[in-house]
Order: structure tokens, then C-alpha cells, then sequence
């Protein structure tokens, strides 16, 4: 009888489970040509050849359209529809995307219902260049057909009302960087599907680039967040403005102290030179004890005379603005101040550091080297990362010893406590690493990609030093030499090779585990797979293709090892040699990311 009672209570939960509207476990399927043990499948990655893909697989249709991507795949999804959560389920799939990287296409969907899209849902299907399912990504949220009735449908308060919850709580003031952006969204919670509103905004004080989530049917404040991806350095910040500012209404904008707006800057596309560090005065000078209140005359040596491609000059002016990069002013800097970017009347930015001119030819500078080399690895026409180009703010972050780049605002600023930020090369790339990672995959969230993200950041700046500088320069295996020294935040490293990974726990950005820093475990065996690369001949910008081509195909909410896996099988695609993919392999291994 006992065992009868059992057997009927876990049939009884399994059916309850069944019924209830819950996120269902993230997963990842790959070709398996790695061996994946029970205790990797346990957690999220699964081999491919669990899916049916005789659809897609053995399909002679040649897509040509995004409708065409779209048919063939969702015939593939309804062969799959159990495995992939879709089975029963009252949402729908709407096509967000259909991206080409440089091994294959992915098809991706989010879920909705009413019309309205579900929050941080995802599915990706990838198509190698022959046409086959290279992988398939997903995170879903179970809506039973018999809950779609308890789904509210329509909003019970108005949009002005839940700008008037974001107003009493934030309590804005100054300038409105980012005016209020309203939309609705449904959020998985508690076993039940909330709607919302999400209200996007940035202002001057509180400085912030804000997201709320507000119910729309009871106008409650569920969550509040800053957007920034930020680098939380452990230096002091900058002591917060006293003066007075002017309140912030959300409700009447007109009434509102607007913010000076830099006019699209038109001309003639141009050539000219700048003074910069290259990479870094640490790194050109050899000198670890280097000191942020040298005398200048230390740094002169540091200094190269370099190229701006592309720059654009009007009216007898030379601008900092290209069709990659544009320098603005969309941020307060130190003490408050808005500092309008520099120009020249010939072309030359010979400035110092100390003149915030030099920060800003830093900052164009390798911006635009950076994208310009994604492009030369063929990121180019269809498959361009950055068709539009990005802003960056070169004094921005109320001057705090901090920078960011802020998604779907698509912009990257510099603060200037201690080193100032853009004297650092490392720095400038970093930041422009979250803006590669979020346009490589728009999905990019949850899991441990916070600290991937952190972590990709440092291998990219790395991977720039790396061509300009011999594996002899000191402390090789630090990020940042230069805003990093120890006299104010200390940097983070890439070599640490004894950290070791628990796939049961979820690594956030910057966060401490014991000896190491969750960016860390993630930047080692990336910056360490170069080091090794090319040390053996093999070619920089290879392992680069790889690392990026991994982060395309990841999907959502995804894990150190559920993306190590996608690297390592992206490697073999690219580099049928296998030379790239046993040297990542071995790398991930060492810290028991895989095993």
C-alpha cells in the first residue's frame, strides 16, 4: 500500500507540475562529437541527436529569405515541440531574428501571448553552412492551454500612472539623459504570468541609466535596476554633487531641464594624427611602479603619434566622429560637468594626458581600431556588428573611477577617478567587449553571464595587447597595468589557473570566489588557449573568431560550461585541424569548467 500512496504522490506532483506556469530548465543541445558526461547533462547541455532532425537535416530547401528561415525551421520546432517545451503550450513563437555569424545562421523566437512578448525567453536554432542544426538554445516558460484564462490580457492602470510610481520613487533631478521609454511585458513569477510595465530612463540624479518594472494591474513596484554593465572597481568614488539640481517631471516633460543636445555633426570624411599610449605608459615604459601623480615628463617617452582614419571635418573644424565612432557629450563628468568633446583646426590631436582632448583620442582611437579589425575578421555586410557605429562619452560617470556600456542605450562613457579610464587602453576595450558580446547575442542574459561578460571583456583587451606587445612585458597576466596599479583598484588577472569551477553555482559579474574573481575563472582559459596559440604559430585572430563565434550561438541564461562546449564545437567547425579546439579543451579543463 505504501508503495501504491507513493507511486500515486509523485504521479499526482508530476501532474501538478505539469500544470502550472513555470520556467522551464535552460538547455542547450550540441552536435556530440565531445563526450558529455551525466553530470553535464544533469545541469543544461544536452547532445543534439536527442531531437529529431530529419526536417532540417535531410531538407533540400536552400532559405534565402527570412520567411523561408522561418518555415523550415518552425517544421523543425513542431517535430521537437515536447523536448523543447512548446507541447500544450499556450504562448506563441514570434521570430526576433535572423542573424549570420561566421560559421552559420541562427533563427531565434521569443515566446508571447496576447500579443505581448514574455520576458527573457529564447529560442535559437543554429544552422551550420551546410544547412544542418549545429545547435539549438532554449529557455521557455510552460503556459498550460488550461492557465491562459488567469493571464491578464490588458493593463488596469495607465501609463501615466506607472510614470508617477517611477517618479515618487526615484525622485529624479537635472537633466534627463534618456527621456521615458514605456512597453509591457509578461513576467514569470510565483507560478503566474505578471504583466507589466517596463520604464526605461536615465537621468542626472540619481545618476543612472534606470529600468522599472511596475504591475499593471495594481500599479505595485516590483523591481528597479541600473542597466549599466558597470566595472565596480574597489577605489573610492567620487563624493556625490550638494548643489541643487532641478526636479525631474515624468509626467510633463516640457516642464523639464533639457539637455543639451549634440547636433548630428555632418561634413567631409578626413584623415588625421593624435598622441596616445600604445598600449599603455606601464606596459611602453617597462615600469610596474609607475604612479598616477608622476611628473609629466615621465610619461613623454609612453607617448606614439598615431593615425585617425575616418574622422570628419565641417565648417574649418576636425571632429572625432566617423562612421564607426562618434565622441559625445551625452554624460555629466567630475563635479557635474559637461564637457564637450574637443576639435581641432587641422586634424591633430597632440594633447597630453591631463587634457581631456587626450582621453578623447584614446577613446576614438582604439574604438575604431577594435571595429575596424571585427570587420577584417568578417563581421562585415550582412553579418556587420556595428552597421551604425557606437557613441562613447570619453569624461563621463559624474567622474567616478568607474566606466560602463549600457545595452539597448547602446552607448559606452568613461569616468576619470584615479588614472583616468581611457588612459588605459585595456579599459577602452574592455567596455567596447559588453557592446560586442550584447550585438553578438541581443539574448545576452542570465546564467553566469555577468561574469562571462566581465570575463570576454578582459580576453579582448588582452588579445589587442597582445599584438602589440611580447609575452616579456611585466606582469603579462594582468588586466588593466595601468588604471589597475595598486595605488587605486589593483586590476584583475587572466593566469589564474588554480581557480576551479562548481557547475552547481552561478557566477555573477565582479564577484568574489575565495582567491579569485568570477571574471576571472572565465578570462583564464580564453586568455591562456592565446597565450598558447601563439606560442605554437597558430594565428591570434583565429582563436578571436572562435571565442566570438561561441558567444553567437549562445542563447540565453547560459552557464560556463554550456557555452566552453559551444566554444570548443565552434572551434572544430572552423579549424577541422582540431589544433585550436584541444588547446581550449585542455584550458577549461584545468579549472573544471569541463572535464
Amino acid at each position: 500500500m505504501k508503495l501504491i500512496s507513493l507511486l500515486l504522490t509523485s504521479s499526482t506532483a508530476a501532474v501538478a507540475q505539469d500544470n502550472q506556469i513555470m520556467r522551464l530548465p535552460s538547455q542547450v543541445y550540441i552536435d556530440n562529437n565531445i563526450t558529455l558526461s551525466a553530470d553535464v547533462q544533469k545541469f543544461d547541455v544536452k547532445p543534439i541527436t536527442d531531437l529529431d532532425l530529419t526536417t532540417l537535416n535531410s531538407s533540400s530547401a536552400s532559405p534565402k529569405t527570412n520567411t523561408d528561415y522561418d518555415v523550415l525551421v518552425r517544421e523543425f520546432m513542431d517535430k521537437n515541440a515536447t523536448d523543447l517545451g512548446l507541447q500544450n503550450n499556450a504562448a506563441n513563437l514570434s521570430l526576433s531574428a535572423v542573424r549570420k555569424g561566421l560559421s552559420g545562421t541562427l533563427v531565434e523566437y521569443q515566446q508571447n501571448i496576447n500579443g505581448i512578448l514574455v520576458l527573457d525567453t529564447q529560442i535559437g536554432v543554429a544552422l551550420n553552412e551546410d544547412g544542418n542544426v549545429g545547435s539549438v538554445t532554449k529557455d521557455i516558460v510552460q503556459i498550460p492551454t488550461s492557465k491562459a484564462g488567469q493571464v491578464p490580457s490588458e493593463a488596469k492602470i495607465s501609463e501615466p500612472d506607472a510614470l508617477e510610481v517611477v517618479q515618487k520613487d526615484l525622485k529624479p533631478e537635472g537633466a534627463v539623459i534618456e527621456a521615458p521609454k514605456v512597453s509591457q511585458a509578461y513576467l514569470s513569477a510565483d507560478g503566474r504570468l505578471r504583466l507589466i510595465y517596463i520604464i526605461r530612463l536615465a537621468v542626472e540624479r540619481p545618476f543612472g541609466y534606470w529600468e522599472y518594472r511596475v504591475d499593471s494591474q495594481d500599479g505595485s513596484l516590483i523591481d528597479k535596476f541600473d542597466r549599466r554593465v558597470q566595472e565596480q572597481k574597489r577605489a573610492e568614488e567620487s563624493p556625490p554633487a550638494t548643489e541643487p539640481l532641478p526636479a525631474v517631471n515624468l509626467l510633463n516633460p516640457q516642464a523639464n531641464k533639457a539637455l543639451k543636445q549634440q547636433a548630428a555633426i555632418t561634413g567631409n570624411p578626413a584623415s588625421g594624427t593624435a598622441q596616445v599610449f600604445s598600449p599603455n605608459p606601464v606596459t611602453s615604459l617597462n615600469n610596474v611602479g609607475l604612479r598616477d601623480n608622476e611628473n609629466s615628463g615621465v610619461f613623454v617617452p609612453a607617448y606614439a603619434t598615431i593615425n585617425l582614419d575616418n574622422i570628419t571635418t565641417s565648417n574649418g573644424k576636425f571632429f572625432l566622429v566617423g562612421p564607426l565612432v562618434r565622441v559625445e557629450d551625452f554624460e555629466p563628468g567630475l563635479h557635474g560637468v559637461w564637457t564637450a568633446p574637443s576639435t581641432t583646426s587641422d586634424g591633430k590631436w597632440n594633447a597630453s594626458r591631463g587634457d581631456n582632448a587626450f582621453n578623447d583620442a584614446m577613446t576614438y582611437y582604439y574604438i575604431d581600431e577594435s571595429l575596424k579589425y571585427l570587420r577584417s575578421l568578417g563581421y562585415i555586410g550582412d553579418r556587420d556588428l556595428f552597421p551604425g557605429g557606437i557613441a562613447a562619452d570619453s569624461d563621463g560617470v559624474v567622474g567616478d573611477d568607474n566606466s560602463h556600456y549600457v545595452p539597448d542605450s547602446d552607448v559606452i562613457a568613461f569616468g576619470h577617478g584615479c588614472v583616468d579610464d581611457n588612459e588605459d587602453s585595456d579599459v577602452i576595450l574592455h567596455e567596447l567587449g559588453h557592446a560586442i558580446h550584447d550585438h553578438l547575442n541581443p539574448a545576452w542574459s542570465g546564467g553566469d553571464s555577468g561574469a562571462i561578460g566581465e570575463g570576454f571583456g578582459d580576453y579582448w583587451a588582452f588579445s589587442y595587447r597582445m599584438k602589440l606587445v611580447s609575452s616579456g612585458k611585466p606582469d603579462f597576466g594582468k588586466i588593466f597595468p595601468w588604471d589597475g596599479i595598486d595605488s587605486c583598484w589593483g586590476g584583475r588577472r587572466a593566469d589564474r589557473t588554480t581557480a576551479t569551477y562548481n557547475p552547481a553555482k552561478r557566477y555573477d559579474a565582479h564577484e568574489r570566489v575565495g582567491s579569485f574573481v568570477a571574471d576571472e575563472l572565465w578570462s583564464t582559459p580564453l586568455v591562456q588557449t592565446l597565450i598558447t596559440a601563439k606560442a605554437r604559430g597558430l594565428k591570434v585572430e583565429d582563436v578571436d573568431k572562435v571565442v566570438l563565434e561561441g558567444m553567437f550561438f549562445s542563447g540565453t541564461n547560459f552557464t560556463m560550461r554550456s557555452l566552453a562546449l559551444t566554444t570548443v564545437n565552434k572551434a572544430k567547425e572552423l579549424y577541422p585541424s582540431g589544433e585550436i579546439a584541444a588547446i581550449l579543451q585542455s584550458e577549461f579543463q584545468k579549472v573544471k569548467i569541463l572535464e
